[in-house]
């Protein structure tokens, strides 16, 4: 498991040294820092010069990454321009806001989705089956935008309206307690959650259903196992290798932003801090952000790895 955990980190660095590398040169081909000041030549010169100094853009395009490359294996990422932050601080900041909505909406959304999934699975074509999967159609044909929109006038907008109550709050503040924390967090984290199970269950009544058609579940069955037992013991394991996957994946960009959830609810998180990003062209924090959403997708992806072997005996990591 050590050996192959090992080879698997090794084989990720240089794919990420290579997707820095040509993100670096992408953005600095594609954004002059300079188109301010060249207007105003030779009474700005220090201010040039400055600048210069501070995008190395006296060094060759295809060169520049390297310096940058030094300065992160020393723990510098880098100044953020646009948000006057070092670029450490903004993705820890960032990140702890990103985290407070990704990972209630990743837990509820994930226990939700796999309960719609068994009783789907067990009770296909029924009614019931029916209704789910025309709601979870809704929840894909509705964007992100939105789904995110709608609650918030719903349940943010008009029901302090309807009943002179504010139960949710539309964006992040500072300074709240417990509660008020729970008032910020919930329609932004209820928008991802729709939309999460939404996909998810149809994934997973899919797998589920494969699994109970397998032979060793009617073997079960026929030997007299009880049909709880069958379900959430045999069948259960096997089904949740596609979710697993699936769930790696999501959990991943969730913590590395939601950029159009939080935008739309105004919360301080990384999604709208790389959209800022990117519009002022800040070289530091795109390249901040995307080593973060990389690592993050590299280690959820091996966590998947490992729970494979754990919830199927026979995988083997030799």
């Amino acid at each position: 498991m050590f050996a192959y955990i090992t080879r698997r980190v090794l084989a990720t660095v240089p794919l990420l040294v290579v997707a820095l590398y040509l993100v670096h040169v992408m953005v600095s081909a594609t954004t002059d820092p300079l188109a301010d000041f060249r207007l105003c030549l030779p009474r700005c010169q220090d201010g040039f010069d400055q600048i210069v100094e501070n995008y190395n853009l006296d060094v060759n395009l295809w060169l520049r990454p390297f310096t940058w490359f030094e300065s992160a294996l020393g723990g510098d990422l880098g100044r953020s321009e646009s948000l006057g932050l070092p670029v450490t601080t903004i993705l820890w900041d960032r990140g702890i806001n990103t985290a407070m909505i990704a990972v209630p909406a990743f837990l509820v959304g994930s226990i939700v989705a796999l309960l719609l999934s068994i009783y789907s699975a067990r009770r296909p074509y029924t009614k019931g089956d029916y209704a789910l999967t025309g709601l979870s159609f809704i929840g894909f044909a509705f964007p992100s935008f939105v789904m995110a929109l709608v609650l918030q006038n719903l349940l943010a907008v008009q029901f302090e309206n309807w009943f002179g109550v504010k139960p949710f709050n539309t964006g992040r503040k500072t300074g709240e307690n417990f509660l008020e924390l729970a008032r910020d967090v919930f329609l932004p984290a209820l928008t991802l959650i729709i939309v999460g199970v939404a996909a998810d269950s149809r994934f997973g009544r899919a797998s589920m259903i494969e699994t109970l058609n397998q032979d060793y579940i009617r073997t079960a069955r026929a030997k007299g196992v009880p049909e709880k037992t069958v379900v959430w013991k045999h069948a259960l394991r096997n089904a949740l290798i596609p979710l697993v996957t699936l769930w790696a994946l999501n959990f991943s960009a969730l913590l590395s932003g939601a950029v159009v959830t939080e935008s739309i609810y105004s919360w301080p998180g990384l999604g709208p801090a790389f959209l800022t990003s990117i519009g002022e062209a800040d070289v530091d924090l795109v390249l901040g952000i995307v080593i973060f959403s990389a690592v993050l997708t590299v280690a959820f992806n091996l966590v998947a790895d490992v729970l494979y072997g754990i919830l199927d005996p026979r995988i083997r990591f030799d």
